[in-house]
This record gives structure tokens, sequence and C-alpha cells, in this order.
């Protein structure tokens, strides 16, 4: 299934033949910072049993959303845009969950997403050309997918999360994407879907625990020290396992 939501920054498809030979069929997974769900969906269509979980609001009430009427979000959406004026995008990025309509929300959600460089919703330049007809088109055709449950973790704090889930689960699936060294993070304002990520202090979470986990990276040199006692896959931009750190673009690490 295609997701109607487009993830720009953290597009982890070409790792899904990696992780699926990592997690068999059958198998009970925690993924954390979910989105886009392009992957997980993908994952639960396959026969993995997915717990997508979202530290925010605005996210889990647009997928709520649209397993609840997915045509009404995009007659809705069709209503709204194209706006009058680029102004209006930066203004609505400002202020649209603000709106009183669940519905109309989760529009806006689909519209500033599909019209954002960066795919946020709160943040990003305008640029329209991912909006379109197929993008509506996947949002109209959007059913919850077999295998696939989401929630919504009561705390922004991904640690946090990750510790009060259940331990019926076989693996944690954490999606992080882009590194960071965190400096110049204090006061700094983030959008309402962006969920805030120490990755120093997840890396040592993640060594403290015995449950199998696995992070999906962007390629950073810094990662192959932090997690340098733990199994690093690195794959190219065809999706392929490489040996070569100058075609690798994404790094699939784990405890196991």
């Amino acid at each position: 299934m295609k997701s109607p939501i487009k993830d720009s920054v953290n597009d982890f498809n070409r790792l899904l033949p990696t992780l699926r030979e990592m997690i068999p069929k059958g198998s009970v997974v925690d993924s954390f910072l979910f989105f886009s769900g392009e992957l997980e969906f993908k994952l639960s269509e396959s026969g993995r049993f997915m717990i997508s979980h979202t530290c925010k609001m605005v996210i889990y009430e647009f997928w709520r959303c649209a397993v609840e009427d997915s045509k009404r979000i995009a007659a809705i959406s069709e209503f709204l845009y194209p706006f009058e004026h680029e102004k209006i995008f930066y203004i609505i990025q400002e202020n649209w969950p603000k709106y009183r309509d669940h519905f109309a929300r989760s529009a806006l959600f689909f519209i500033l997403n599909r019209c954002s460089e960066t795919g946020n919703i709160s943040s990003g330049r305008f640029n329209d050309k991912n909006y379109n007809s197929i993008a509506l088109s996947y949002l109209k055709k959007f059913n919850k997918p077999k295998n696939f449950f989401l929630q919504h973790d009561k705390t922004d704090n991904l640690i946090k999360a990750i510790d009060n889930t259940s331990q019926k689960s076989d693996y944690i699936l954490l999606p992080i994407g882009k590194f960071s060294y965190n400096l110049f993070e204090y006061g700094k304002s983030k959008g309402y879907e962006i969920t805030t990520i120490n990755h120093k202090e997840l890396n040592k979470y993640l060594n403290g625990i015995d449950k199998k986990w696995i992070v999906l990276y962007k390629k950073h040199p810094q990662l192959f020290q932090m997690y340098k006692q733990h199994n690093i896959t690195m794959i190219d931009k065809y999706g392929r396992k490489t040996d070569d750190n100058d075609k690798c673009e994404d790094l699939i690490i784990a405890n196991f």
C-alpha cells in the first residue's frame, strides 16, 4: 500500500529487503517515530505484526481520521487547495492545529505535507510538486493495513515511550534518519509533529536493554563509533548491502 503522506527526508523503503531478512514473518514489532507509515505498512502487509507508536497527537489524529474516512479528508483537501496565495501556506503552517474540526486539521496535515519541500507539516518552503492527483488517489484508496496497530504514547520523551512498551513484542524498530550532535537545541522551536531525539542518550539506553532492536539511520561517521559493539549493515542507494563506505547511504544497526 502506498502512503498518502510523503517523508522527503527519511525514506527507508530501500531497506525493506534487508529488514525482511532480519525480522521473520510472524514477529511482533514495536516501531517508533511513526509518520508516513510507508515502511511500517509494507512490513505489516508482508506478515509482520506492527505496533507503531507516535508521541505526537497530530500524527495520531491524522491516521485515525484516515482509517475512519480517508475520502472525507481528500474531499476537504480538494476544497481547500489550491490556496489563493503562497503566503497563506506559511500562515497555515503556523496555525493549522488550531482549527476546530479534526477532519479539517487532517486535510491541512495532508496539504502541508505535500506542499512542503521537507515534507514537514509545520515547516519547510512551499513547493507543491508532490501535491497532485496521484497523491490524492493514495489518500482516497487508503485502508487500514492488516497486521497494523497504531498507538499514541502520552509522553514527548522517546526513551520513556520505548520503556513503557509491552514486553510481548519480539523487536523494537527505530527509523530515526539523520544523526545530530544535538548542539544549540535548547529553546529551539520545533514543529507540532517533530519528536526531539537525543542521539547519545538513546544510544546509552539501547546499550542497556536486552530486547532485540534495530535502528535505521542515514550514514554519519559518528554512528560507526557509537555503535561499534553492534552489527552495522551498510546499504547503498539501490537498497543493496555494501562494504564500500563511499557507496553507503543508510545504516541498519542491530544488537543481534
